[in-house]
């Protein structure tokens, strides 16, 4: 499915014109109607698709079952949704003022988008107030994010995005050429600074958000668990500790419905607190928002790299971690782990069949004084002589931490 996204203004006051896509003429009041109209073209971009669906952002300030009545009329099925207003606008014959900020539309947007998951979008930018199609595009631009971070390990986020530019609609102006460009955004592999706990913030509406963050606790301490996991699995891989996903990560939080109770949990900020003259919106933190969304993404994609492992085997080790750090660009932990993992599987010869020994005993036949722990343990892809445990099964050798210095070696990936 194409899912085609704009936001229209005042549709009365929008006459027919001729829209130039791909050399091709299209009638239409909206230029995203015209794209709808040529799947030919849209093709051409996005493949093969099973069908193309029209979704107008409308403005609270505009939103009326009269205007519904006329974009049906004028352009037939669509869907909508209502996105927050900014300014002061005569609404039903009086002025009404609405006060918030360019975030909350952004972020209302992005939800919106996070509840459909597109796979294949189009924006069109050429109508709406010049804040609605500006946060539209910055929504989309952290969807992409959030849709790359989903595979960030795996690659190849599947979500293709483009925006739709006509040159500005005018009254005496018939054809406007539309040209569509990629709309991309860069994923980094690093922990998102999120904090479940600063969403929203403003001492005029202290009791509300205080009562709405009370009813979200247990979902915000879900979320916590969560971030912790997942500075262990990045960490992990930063900084070349393999062994942390076998012996430190579960990973088994239910994920798909912690992503819905939060989209829920974020959208009751964003409800309007209404007057005769007024429509207000508690100050909402967007970037904190998209990083909280950020944050699961990446979880997701840790998660599903760890489901792929089974024991803690050092070939499979190898293997499997040098492909993520080929992935990630992290070549240099490669090679430390190719070094480290070659020195233990040049001692296993020394071990019996089955016989678990000290791996710092296995190479030297005794514990030695090493230093600073922490310093060795970062330096030898976690592996440290000292309470690392070395054993050999057939021609396959397995490692794993002393179980006494586990939640120390929890705490120092915490806290790197």
């Amino acid at each position: 499915m194409i899912h085609i996204f704009q936001v229209p203004g005042d549709i009365r006051n929008y006459d027919e014109k001729t829209f130039i896509i791909e050399g091709k003429r299209t009638k239409s009041l909206l230029c995203s109607d015209a794209l709808r109209k040529r799947p030919d073209v849209l093709e051409r971009y996005f493949g093969e698709t099973d069908g193309i669906e029209l979704t107008f952002f409308i403005p609270e300030s505009l939103f009326s079952k009269d205007m519904l009545e006329i974009l049906n009329q004028k352009l037939g099925e669509f869907e909508y949704t209502v996105i927050p207003s900014l300014g002061e606008y005569s609404v039903g014959g009086r002025k009404v003022r609405y006060m918030g900020s360019v975030e909350a539309i952004s972020t209302a947007i992005f939800l919106h988008l996070l509840k459909l998951r597109p796979e294949k979008l189009v924006i069109d930018v050429s109508t709406g107030f010049n804040i609605y199609p500006i946060s539209m595009l910055e929504a989309v631009k952290r969807y992409v994010t959030y849709k790359k971070l989903e595979r960030v390990i795996q690659g190849n986020s599947g979500v293709k995005a483009f925006a739709a530019f006509p040159p500005p609609i005018l009254r005496d102006v018939d054809e406007y050429p539309v040209e569509i460009q990629p709309v991309d955004a860069k994923a980094f592999f690093a922990l998102p600074n999120a904090d479940v706990d600063k969403i929203a913030k403003d001492k005029r509406f202290g009791e509300k958000i205080g009562e709405i963050g009370r009813r979200y606790g247990k979902l915000k301490k879900e979320f916590r668990r969560i971030f912790d996991e997942l500075k262990i699995g990045l960490n992990a891989i930063r900084l070349n500790v393999p062994l942390a996903f076998y012996e430190l990560l579960e990973m088994n939080e239910d994920l798909e419905r912690v992503e819905r109770e939060m989209i829920d949990f974020i959208s009751e900020y964003l409800e309007p607190v209404r007057s005769e003259k007024i429509v207000e919106r508690i100050p909402i933190d967007g970037v904190n928002v998209a990083n909280i969304f950020y944050s699961l993404a990446l979880y997701r994609s840790i998660r599903n790299f760890k489901n792929t492992l089974h024991d803690p085997e050092l070939r499979e080790i190898l293997d499997a971690f040098s492909k993520v750090y080929k992935a990630l660009g992290m070549r240099v932990n490669e090679y430390f782990l190719q070094r480290d993992t070659d020195d233990i599987l040049n001692h296993s010869d020394k071990l019996s069949e089955g016989e678990r020994r000290i791996l710092g005993i296995l190479k030297h036949g005794r514990l030695r004084g090493s230093g600073s722990e922490p310093r060795n343990f970062f330096a030898h892809s976690g592996f440290i002589e000292e309470h690392t445990l070395v054993w050999r099964v057939g021609d396959k050798v397995y490692v794993s931490w002393v179980e006494d210095k586990k939640n120390v070696f929890k705490n120092w990936l915490l806290n790197p």
